[in-house]
């Protein structure tokens, strides 16, 4: 993970184009991202796709989810820190849950709304249920004693 974190960490340092890092997305990718706003970019792609509906997904799933997240990242191929993997075993362990609607989808792959909703808490951001009731995104990772990871994935 820190190697693959290296890469995308030079690139951008180095002004090098990096789809949906140095770039937007989809028709949007020939549009450059200033490095003061890449950040910004990244809250705001999961801001954007948080639009699922519906009666939140079950506790189980939800864990599945995270645990198969923090298990994808680790592999070490998507250019994020360890600790955001980390952020998600902790979130497990301390039993921060985020709340992910069952309905809604963007895009074709059917996974990125209920993806955004559960990277919205990530980012201190959204609803989660912990075992003191539900809360903020920020308030919930808070409670956890977790910092939030917002913008440095």
């Amino acid at each position: 993970m820190r190697a693959s974190r290296a890469v995308i960490e030079r690139l951008v340092a180095e002004g090098e184009t990096v789809y949906g890092v140095t770039t937007g997305f989809g028709d949007l990718a020939n549009v450059r991202i200033e490095p003061d706003q890449v950040a910004e970019l990244q809250c705001n792609l999961v801001r954007s796709h948080t639009a699922g509906v519906g009666e939140p997904l079950a506790e189980d799933v939800v864990r599945a989810m995270l645990l198969l997240r923090a298990n994808a990242l680790a592999i070490g191929l998507s250019g994020v820190r360890p600790e955001l993997a980390e952020l998600l075993c902790g979130m497990l362990n301390e039993r921060v849950h985020p709340v992910i609607p069952s309905r809604g989808s963007v895009g074709a792959s059917g996974d990125l709304a209920p993806l955004a909703h559960l990277a919205a808490v990530l980012i201190g951001e959204g609803e989660a249920d912990t075992p003191t009731g539900q809360m903020s995104g920020a308030d919930a990772l808070s409670a956890a004693g977790s910092p939030s990871s917002t913008g440095r994935s």
